[in-house]
């Protein structure tokens, strides 16, 4: 704040972090509207519009990075994970902005609109601490994403991607540069390769089904080599997938192929059988079955999404300035990472305590149904703070457990109980 004005920084950041409105629904209006019933400001929409500029989005931007430096972390750790320094896993998510933002974000082209996002998110599973949570235009890819961030790599950590991430020379600087390991799946078509005999020999998948066939094993390992020149040595884990598995991803890959305007390799149903995972973990550090079953962890990143475009809003964006867009956007994105610290917190003490799982949606759904009492003891009276943890504490016994599917492990069982179990063992 430079001079005093009605209009305060706590009053701006209330309106825009704990709009009723989405950001596809809400107006210049609205806002002011809010403004005036709750702080009792009046401004006019015009002067609230003048706010939305540089200075607004450095603003947010500001009280995020601050949000991110002093997180309250719910410690996650484990047997088997306990060698590594952190264990870091990223992935992003992208959606679709109106065409007039294009100067600023260019889409990835396509039938897709001329204007696009991704957000990079990246956490630690040991600390439960957030890392990375950027956005970028869409046409900025993952690969680009790994490669330009590789000095953000501590040593001795433990990175957890999707293939998107994938490049030889990103896991080649992981292991050599950055002295970190890395669980990923492969790529297809690539080549990794077997020393015999003193030749490096490419992998035949389809061969190695066939024997893993005959042997009637499910899974093997491979000691094998991602550049026969370089001589890079890594565990390749093969993985037989359910015959209804290969089928959904056959169909996936065909429907992909088609927009494309591409046809599918013939080589791919091989491809589509396994479940291929790359690492240079060692093997009396994490065996083949913790391979697998650390990697399925992944997929709290996919959740989290499901919630921020779900529940959040986040992708729900109309034609506004580029200023009231980001500004918009960063603000949502400081609500979402306060939310992930308390339903980490919830979930984790939860856990603890009573060994009942906790379902993410449902806690993330609650604690929006909350959001009025958070922001009274945030902007108001923090005494407030006290009831506030102690209804969703209460409600956490009721409303939030998670419904378990068959044959399913959710993330705190596969943590402590099935990790855990194969370490020991």
């Amino acid at each position: 704040m430079r001079r005093n004005r009605k209009l305060q920084p706590a009053h701006f950041l209330d309106s825009l972090m704990f709009n009723v409105h989405d950001n596809k629904n809400a107006s210049l209006n609205d806002q002011s509207l809010s403004i005036e019933l709750r702080q009792g400001t009046l401004i006019r929409k015009q002067s609230l519009d003048e706010r939305f500029n540089a200075g607004s989005v450095a603003f947010i931007k500001s009280l995020l990075a601050e949000q991110l430096k002093t997180q309250v972390a719910a410690h996650l750790a484990t047997v088997c994970l306990e060698r590594f320094s952190s264990v870091k896993i990223k992935d992003s998510t992208r959606f679709q902005l109106p065409s007039s933002l294009r100067d600023a974000y260019p889409g990835s082209g396509g039938a897709a609109s001329s204007a696009g996002m991704h957000i990079q998110f990246e956490f630690d599973l040991k600390s439960g601490e957030v890392s990375t949570i950027k956005a970028t235009d869409a046409k900025r890819q993952d690969s680009t994403d790994a490669q330009d961030t590789i000095s953000d790599i501590e040593e001795g950590s433990l990175i957890i991607r999707d293939m998107g991430y994938f490049s030889s020379k990103v896991l080649r600087d992981i292991d050599s540069q950055r002295k970190a390991f890395y669980i990923i799946r492969m790529v297809p078509g690539l080549k990794v390769f077997r020393l015999i005999n003193d030749k490096f020999i490419a992998i035949d998948l389809e061969k190695e089904i066939q024997a893993m066939k005959k042997a009637g094993i499910g899974y093997q390992e491979l000691d094998v080599y991602l550049d026969a020149n370089n001589k890079f040595p890594l565990r390749l884990l093969m993985e037989m997938m359910p015959e209804e598995e290969v089928e959904r991803r056959m169909r996936r890959a065909k429907e992909n192929a088609r927009k494309k305007g591409k046809n599918l390799r013939k080589t791919y149903r091989a491809y589509a059988s396994l479940g291929l995972f790359l690492t240079n973990v060692p093997g009396d550090w994490l065996k083949p079955e913790h391979i697998r079953t650390v990697y399925r962890l992944r997929w709290q990143i996919e959740l989290r999404f499901k919630c921020w475009k779900g529940l959040c809003r986040i992708h729900a964006v109309k034609k506004v300035k580029l200023h009231r867009f980001e500004t918009s956007l960063y603000a949502r994105l400081l609500y979402i990472l306060v939310h992930w610290e308390i339903s980490l917190a919830l979930i984790s003490y939860h856990w603890r305590k009573t060994r009942i799982l906790l379902s993410v949606y449902k806690c993330y759904k609650t604690l929006m149904q909350c959001s009025d009492l958070l922001r009274d003891a945030l902007f108001s009276d923090q005494r407030k703070l006290r009831y506030y943890f102690k209804l969703i504490e209460r409600l956490s016994y009721k409303n939030l457990k998670l419904e378990k599917r068959k044959n399913h492990l959710a993330f705190f069982e596969i943590l402590h109980t099935e990790i855990n179990k194969k370490a020991q063992q």
